[in-house]
């Protein structure tokens, strides 16, 4: 009985000694930071805190300015573009400008040009009508050997319609070398239009030929509106051969003539095809065609 309660008390010590150690394991754990930790660690979170503000601020100032700098560069290339344009603008401009004048001081001198011709031909055939008169008395003069009534009227008729004829064909020459001249004017303002610095010279040299071509054709036309034919009168078996003969005359005349006008149509032709082609090269086009349709020089009486 004496041990048994030894052992119990035994085993209560223990317990209450586990319990204490516990308890103090328990309190240690638990154990509070002193007071004067307190402010370092605040301290140190306040100036992390801090210092991010400061960073981001930075930052921000940062960014600004580079957006400030950008801008500012950004203006400043416009700036530049907007007066690089107006500038090429402005040289656009006195170019239009210079080949505005060009171009009327040019068809001021083709107009003047063509009135003084128009008064040369009006002249050249009041000159001519005289000549016309004469030549148609002669004519009846020389038709007297001629017996058939019927006969002397053709010939006088035929001789009235050679001078008519010469006429029309004269004027429609002109209109055709008028009309070869705006074909020209077209084809140089569309020079204008090529890209600065693209190479003109064969165009230029076309242009210069072409309208070489077109003043000898425009100086035979003259020289041939100042024509007149007489139809030569010897027998009455010969009337019909010295009728044709005058005809033939006039008909190989005006051929000559014609094949000038030609010269200066294939030329203006020739001019057309340099410009196209030049088109092709600086600016293609499969469809494009400036070859301009020009009219046919005409003799058919």
């Amino acid at each position: 009985m004496k041990k048994k309660g030894l052992l119990l008390y035994s085993v209560t010590a223990i317990t209450v000694f586990f319990s204490l150690v516990l308890f103090a394991i328990a309190q240690t754990g638990s154990v509070q930071p002193s007071p004067s930790a307190t402010p370092l660690r605040q301290e140190l979170k306040e100036t992390r805190t801090e210092n991010k503000e400061q960073l981001e601020k930075a930052r921000e100032a940062s960014k600004k300015e580079l957006e400030a700098k950008r801008e500012a560069a950004k203006n400043e290339l416009e700036l530049k573009r907007e007066s690089a344009r107006k500038e090429a603008e402005r040289k656009r401009e006195a170019l239009k400008q210079e080949l505005e004048k060009k171009r009327e001081e040019a068809k001021q001198k083709r107009e003047e040009e063509r009135e003084e011709l128009k008064q040369r031909l009006e002249q050249k055939r009041e000159e001519l009508k005289d000549k016309i008169k004469t030549k148609r008395e002669e004519l009846k003069e020389r038709l007297t050997k001629i017996k058939d009534e019927r006969k002397k009227q053709i010939v006088e008729k035929i001789d009235k319609a050679l001078d008519a004829l010469n006429e029309r064909i004269t004027d429609h020459f002109l209109n055709v070398l008028e009309q070869l001249e705006n074909v020209l004017v077209k084809i140089e303002e569309r020079m204008t239009k090529l890209p600065d610095g693209t190479n003109t010279d064969t165009v230029k040299s076309a242009i210069i030929n072409a309208k070489s071509s077109i003043s000898s054709a425009r100086a035979a036309i003259e020289a041939q509106a100042g024509k007149t034919y007489v139809v030569e009168v010897n027998t009455e078996e010969q009337l019909r051969p010295d009728v044709g003969k005058a005809r033939q005359t006039l008909h190989s005349d005006l051929k000559a003539v014609e094949v000038k006008v030609k010269m200066a149509r294939d030329a203006v032709h020739q001019v057309a095809e340099a410009l196209s082609n030049l088109y092709r090269v600086v600016k293609p086009s499969p469809t494009s065609t400036i070859i301009p349709t020009t009219p046919q020089p005409n003799t058919e009486d």
